[in-house]
Parts: C-alpha cells; sequence; structure tokens
C-alpha cells in the first residue's frame, strides 16, 4: 500500500518532469527565435535585443535549475514567496548576521549555477548556496541554518502565513527532507 507521502512524492515528481519539458521548449523557442531574427552582422540596433533574449535564457535556466538543483525546502520557501509576486500586501523581512531589510516587495528570486540562490526583496538582494543550509519552518518565518558555523544564519519572515498556502499539500516531504532540521508541528495539518 502507498502511503500519501510517496504519492505525493510520486506526484511532484512527475509534475517536475512536465515543468523540465515546458522549460526546455521554452528555451528552444526563444534560441531559435534568436537565430532566426536577430541580425549576425553586429549592427548596434540588435544589440539590445541580444541582451534581452540573454536575459529571457538566464531566466528559463533558473527556473529548470529550480526543480533540478535545488532542495525540496529550499524549494516549498521560493515557490511561496512567488505566490507574493504583484501583491503590494504582502512583504518580507531578512536578516542576515547583523544586516536587516524590513517589509521589502518580493521582487523575484533566480537560481544560478551550482544552486545559488538569490532573493531579491526590495532594493536588497541576498545569496546563499542551497547546499550549505538546512532550513526551520514556522508559520510566519524560515531560517536558513548553515552547516558551517562561520556563515551567518538567515531569517526571512513573510506576512502570509505558510500555514495557509496551498502548496504544503504538494511539499509534504519537506517533513523527512534531511535538510529541514525543524518545522513547526502544526504547520502541515490540514486547516
Amino acid at each position: 500500500m502507498m502511503t500519501a507521502d510517496k504519492k505525493t512524492s510520486g506526484e511532484q515528481e512527475q509534475r517536475d518532469e512536465r515543468y523540465i519539458a515546458a522549460w526546455e521548449d521554452i528555451a528552444r523557442a526563444i534560441h531559435q527565435a534568436a537565430a532566426t531574427y536577430l541580425a549576425k552582422d553586429g549592427e548596434p540596433e540588435f544589440q539590445s535585443q541580444r541582451l534581452r533574449f540573454r536575459q529571457l535564457e538566464r531566466a528559463v535556466a533558473s527556473e529548470r535549475r529550480l526543480l533540478e538543483e535545488l532542495s525540496l525546502p529550499c524549494r516549498l520557501i521560493l515557490e511561496h514567496f512567488s505566490t507574493f509576486l504583484d501583491q503590494p500586501d504582502r512583504s518580507l523581512s531578512v536578516r542576515c548576521g547583523q544586516c536587516h531589510y524590513a517589509n521589502g516587495a518580493y521582487l523575484g528570486f533566480s537560481v544560478n549555477e551550482w544552486g545559488h540562490v538569490t532573493l531579491n526583496v526590495g532594493n536588497f538582494s541576498i545569496t546563499w548556496r542551497d547546499a550549505d543550509y538546512q532550513y526551520m519552518f514556522y508559520a510566519d518565518k524560515v531560517i536558513l541554518r548553515a552547516y558551517d558555523l562561520q556563515k551567518p544564519e538567515i531569517a526571512i519572515s513573510f506576512n502570509f502565513s505558510l500555514k495557509y498556502s496551498k502548496l504544503l499539500e504538494a511539499f509534504r516531504g519537506v517533513r523527512e527532507d534531511s535538510k529541514t532540521v525543524y518545522y513547526q508541528p502544526d504547520l502541515f495539518d490540514p486547516l
């Protein structure tokens, strides 16, 4: 008999495969459009277009890395924050060591090579490497604790509770993930 968490994990793997295939299709379309429509002779007016096509390629690569390179706990927080886009009443606060940025608008994230995540909040950006951190989940914040005690702890608070997120059902595997060191006891309980 298959447990609910294993069923959810299998469903998530299937969703991830569909999304990866979609991102591959989008990347091919961008590459094909750039090759077809941009002049190859270096005309100055096409330089800005080339830069925007590269920006699109980087965005697609970032989305693909989210699915392929990041841990489930890291993915959960980035997916939760993505629901904040274009929501002026939702904000994030970030504390990293002695640095603190309060109540900023969420402006997105990027996943760079080697699992480096950059989170953009207001005019503040913070970058961490997923492989270097463990995650502690609370209803209104997440704490990233580094394996290396020389690296600062990162605390990200948010005003839309994770408890009310519709994502928790799809991310039930976060509870058993080795990178999750703590989660609030009732966080994954149904409402």
